[in-house]
């Protein structure tokens, strides 16, 4: 069975959504944890918070995004 140009243009924009949600969601991330490290030592409330909001984004961006929609949609296209 063929697939017309609009089912694979559709296909290819979900995956380059999901690819680049998941690179954003771990750079903001790993930045946040930065960030938290540095100011733990003067300001441990925001020090906190930002490692805290780091580390979500990280889940964010390398579990649901990278794991649960990025992986299995790259499976689906190379099996076919």
């Amino acid at each position: 069975m063929q697939r017309t140009l609009s089912e694979l243009a559709g296909e290819a924009g979900a995956l380059a959504f999901d690819l680049l949600v998941t690179v954003l969601l771990t750079a903001v991330g790993i930045e946040a944890e930065l960030f938290g490290a540095q100011a733990y030592g003067t300001q441990t409330a925001l020090g906190l918070w930002a490692g805290f909001m780091g580390a979500v984004a990280l889940y964010a961006g390398i579990v649901v995004f990278g794991g649960r929609r990025l992986v299995p949609r790259l499976r689906a296209v190379v099996a076919e």
